[in-house]
């Protein structure tokens, strides 16, 4: 069954509408997200090619089929970066640029074969999209797993599209007969896989818009640790969660020491590499139950839930000594750290209180570069020094 000119007319504006539709729903936030431009770039480039094929006889046909193959080619080219740049890779400009210019001008020497160039086309279409769907399987932080194989399942659909194509142009020739008109299976295909991926892209656009916002209210931006509020929230939980089970939890405060006096103290840009630095390695010393967050601008919090005061003065002193042993070679600012730990008591409901009474024990260490502990419970708080290092 072949498409006549009507329906040939309502599948470009069925399109048109789309590409508009997703211009309009994502303008707010395009300049934004890269993949998403890149996508609504690659869907104009192929629209200019479909229809410089549709206009194909009001045109000089060398020029019709540069700019078809040009277009049709660049545009399924773009669609391939977008959905590389979901996950923030990049392919090279020359590894686009020319397949593109050499595919165009294999198109424009078959001007006597229209098979061959179909046949072609088609070819590359398949192995575009296929290479497309693939990418789109990569995992990707803030985008999830459904939205992935929605848009892989989209793009297969399109390599679907190709495929019949290359179906309706090999028939006839092993039929001997000829060939006219454009097979409907092939474009209806076609524009169902573009409607469903472009849909599917502004999708995976609103979850990494909903991931990116839930980071800004959750994590401190400069660190990537839980900021105060969302600290105090989870804390408060682990803390109702022990209080029901009776299981221990600690909270440990650390912070990163000022320089002696008679030493040049810290320039703001070496402050802000300790602080992520310490912040970096806190997290790779901790477990997978365990939270970190900032409390102050040089100070941070960690609960350590199902873990005693013991335990917790052992995190805090392998940590402390990895902090004084590994900040010059790994950041290149020596800095030394202190730490104070305090375990909840038996009637405790705050985890402010928790971790305001480590914090009052590690104002009350005498000397930097040490790792003290809460030992009055909540009758008030003084600080034991179990151990104590002169700065490196």
């Amino acid at each position: 069954m072949m498409l006549d000119a009507f329906t040939m007319q309502f599948a470009t504006v069925l399109t048109a509408l789309a590409l508009v539709t997703g211009l309009l729903v994502a303008n707010e936030n395009l300049r934004r997200h890269e993949a998403l431009r890149l996508w609504l770039a690659g869907l104009a480039l192929f629209g200019i090619g479909v229809t410089a094929f549709m206009l194909q006889k009001q045109l000089p046909l060398r020029l019709s089929i540069a700019l078809t193959a040009l277009c049709t080619y660049g545009g399924v080219m773009l669609l391939l970066t977008a959905v590389l740049a979901l996950s923030g890779r990049r392919a090279p400009a020359w590894l686009l640029v020319l397949p593109i210019a050499a595919l165009t001008v294999a198109q424009m020497f078959q001007t006597e074969d229209a098979d061959s160039r179909r046949l072609l086309n088609a070819i590359v279409g398949v192995a575009l999209y296929v290479a497309a769907a693939f990418a789109a399987l990569h995992p990707v932080q803030g985008v999830s797993r459904r939205a992935r194989l929605v848009l892989a399942s989209s793009l297969l659909l399109g390599a679907a599209a190709y495929a019949f194509r290359i179906h309706a142009v090999m028939q006839p020739i092993l039929a001997g007969t000829q060939r006219s008109g454009i097979d409907t299976s092939h474009v209806l295909l076609l524009i169902a896989s573009l409607l469903a991926s472009t849909i599917a892209m502004v999708l995976i656009h609103y979850e990494r818009e909903g991931e990116h916002s839930h980071r800004l209210a959750t994590l401190d931006p400069q660190t990537g640790a839980y900021n105060r509020r969302t600290l105090f929230d989870l804390g408060q939980r682990e803390l109702a969660r022990a209080q029901r089970r009776e299981r221990p939890l600690c909270a440990v405060v650390l912070r990163i020491d000022e320089r002696p006096a008679g030493q040049e103290p810290r320039l703001p840009h070496e402050d802000e590499r300790a602080l992520l630095h310490l912040a970096e390695l806190a997290t790779s010393t901790l477990q997978r139950q365990d939270l970190f967050g900032r409390l102050g601008s040089a100070e941070f919090c960690i609960v350590l839930p199902d873990t005693a005061l013991d335990g917790a003065m052992q995190v805090a002193e392998r940590l402390r000594l990895r902090a004084e042993t590994v900040s010059q070679t790994e950041c290149g600012v020596a800095y030394t750290v202190s730490l104070s730990a305090a375990e909840r008591a038996p009637s405790e409901l705050s985890f402010m209180h928790l971790s305001t009474r480590a914090q009052t024990a590690l104002l009350a260490a005498e000397a930097p570069n040490q790792v003290v502990q809460d030992i009055d419970g909540q009758n008030g708080s003084r600080a034991r020094v179990t151990q104590a290092f002169e700065p490196g």
